[in-house]
């Protein structure tokens, strides 16, 4: 069964994953993360001060899983129907969960990574201070907020299916969360009602557990926001579950993959 559900994961993150070659894998998740944690953390030192820089470099690494996860796992949803292969899963007898887990198993570390890479140039670049880290809690929280990502992604992945473009929703997503998300801006600065948006979106609540783990929070101080965090990406799968087997539903009713169809 294990074997089985490997080697799904793999076919599929071999066949749909487009970055999957020497100079798209390591522009994407080992150069890109450095660039940008040097951008940002540099940026905080400076203009601010070596706190502002702790914060800017663990938001834009954690911000870094985002650009992984998701431009490589809505590529593959798109490419699934473009390519003519999603039809094939519907007509078979496959494990419907089975399946919908198995894409983004690959595609996780690839995110933890490339937020290694960019935890390891802000130690070299601005000297974050690692003596003060709560590693249990920093190590649970990053955990939960990839996997919350993940989940989102699973979502977005969803409505690319329907739209068979994936690069403009991308985008979109893309900056969402890095204005709502307290990556560079602060959710605290936000109107209460966008606040609450805020903190519906992954990896808002994980990367507060993140910061306040990495500064030396207990992990009693912090399993709340990573509860909540996990509580997120739950609410999230499931959405995307039921979403992936109501496409299915409306595809076999219609007989047809076509968008012009539905």
């Amino acid at each position: 069964m294990m074997y089985n559900f490997f080697v799904q994961a793999w076919a599929t993150y071999k066949g749909l994953f487009y970055w999957l070659n020497w100079s798209g894998y390591i522009s994407s998740i080992l150069l890109r993360p450095v660039v940008v944690v040097i951008m940002y953390s540099i940026l905080g030192r400076f203009a601010l001060n070596s706190e502002a820089a702790r914060d800017y470099a663990l938001g834009v690494t954690v911000y870094s899983m985002v650009f992984v996860l998701l431009g490589g796992i809505v590529q593959s949803y798109s490419y699934e129907r473009v390519l003519g292969t999603l039809s094939f899963l519907f007509v078979s007898p496959a494990n419907r969960l089975v399946n919908f887990l198995s894409r983004v198993v690959f595609h996780y570390p690839n995110a933890l990574l490339a937020f290694t890479t960019g935890l390891v140039t802000a130690w070299l670049i601005v000297d974050i201070d690692f003596g003060l880290v709560n590693w249990i809690g920093f190590i649970t929280s990053l955990l939960v907020t990839a996997a919350s990502i993940t989940a989102f992604v699973q979502c977005i992945g969803i409505f690319v299916i329907v739209l068979r473009e994936w690069l403009s929703t991308f985008g979109l997503i893309f900056g969402i969360l890095l204005v709502f998300t307290g990556v560079i801006i602060p959710v605290s600065v936000f109107p209460p009602v966008l606040q609450e948006f805020c903190r519906i979106l992954p990896m808002t609540n994980g990367l507060s557990a993140i910061r306040f783990a990495f500064a030396g929070a207990a992990f009693p101080e912090v399993y709340l926001i990573i509860l909540r965090e996990a509580l997120t990406g739950l609410v999230y799968f499931a959405i995307a579950f039921i979403g992936f087997r109501l496409f299915e539903s409306l595809a076999r009713r219609m007989g047809t993959l076509e968008m012009e169809t539905f």
